[in-house]
């Protein structure tokens, strides 16, 4: 539970959003990419987002949409936007 709180404190940092935009279901689509890539930064919130952001390319399709979507950067973030429309 630790790190689930830890990775939606990251995700809060790394896309400078309002604390209720995040929903449980972006947290899980990013937990096996934290634990995979940022293990090292777990369970310093802000590390595990900094590192989640510099490894963007090497994040799951589900973990890269919730980036996209709040960050805006390229395709994931035009079928991000185009799948919730």
């Amino acid at each position: 539970m630790r790190i689930v709180a830890a990775l939606a404190f990251g995700l809060l940092l790394a896309s400078s959003i309002t604390a209720s935009a995040y929903t449980q279901d972006e947290v899980n689509a990013c937990t096996p990419d934290a634990m995979r890539l940022c293990s090292a930064a777990i369970p310093d919130a802000h590390r595990v987002g900094d590192c989640l952001y510099h490894a963007r390319r090497q994040l799951s399709p589900q973990c890269a949409a919730v980036f996209a979507r709040y960050i805006g950067h390229g395709p994931q973030r035009r079928r991000a936007v185009a799948e919730t429309n």
